[in-house]
């Protein structure tokens, strides 16, 4: 039974029989996605876009450089409400393994969140009023992301991936009529994300 469900898993295109032979991947291609974020403990479910430069260094290895934007509301009693834009720049190394036809990939890399908060009127203005705190924002921080993915004829791709990040909340409210304070509240925000993809081939100068 063993032998015959191994075979089985072999015969599939993941699992060609001569992998650098048939191998098909592009040197280097341009892969805009889009999909869904979220959620999480904090944060609500939210859309995200990403354009995405990856570079064959040498088979069965892929280097990515990518910008995503994603967005969401805080919803959560930990927090003021209020609405999470976010950029995230990244680098990632991916291990793949397939045909023309499916190709499966697994990857890890760094992110850096740049992250911009904006409360509610009725947050922002409960802040002031009851604790003299007149803004709130997330602090830009560094993270790690791991994504599993599946690329379908070389042109279109399905990626689930998981993003992990610390930022601080920062209040900062008013303690005179001339100065300020800052308070730290540290917090993870960490994301799942399925996103769906087209891959542009281009060429390396």
């Amino acid at each position: 039974m063993f032998t015959l469900i191994l075979a089985s898993l072999l015969s599939l295109p993941l699992y060609p029989l001569n992998p650098e032979a048939q191998d098909t991947l592009a040197s280097a291609n341009l892969h805009f996605t889009i999909g869904v974020n979220g959620p999480n403990s904090i944060v609500s479910t939210g859309p995200e876009m990403s354009l995405k430069y990856e570079m064959l260094v040498q088979h069965p290895i892929v280097i990515r450089a990518a910008v995503d934007y994603k967005y969401g509301d805080v919803t959560t009693r930990l927090f003021p409400n209020g609405y999470i834009h976010t950029a995230v720049t990244s680098v990632e190394v991916f291990f793949y393994r397939g045909t023309d036809k499916l190709t499966g990939y697994l990857g890890a890399g760094i992110v850096y969140s740049y992250n911009y908060f904006k409360l509610t009127s009725a947050a922002a203005d409960s802040l002031v009023t009851n604790h003299a705190i007149n803004d709130v924002r997330i602090k830009n921080t560094f993270g790690y992301r791991i994504t599993l993915g599946m690329r379908i004829h070389r042109s279109y791709a399905i990626e689930f991936a998981v993003t992990e990040v610390r930022p601080d909340f920062i209040y900062t409210a008013r303690t005179s009529p001339s100065q300020y304070s800052e308070i730290a509240e540290r917090t993870r925000l960490n994301d799942v994300r399925l996103t769906f993809g087209f891959l542009l081939p281009v060429r390396i100068f």
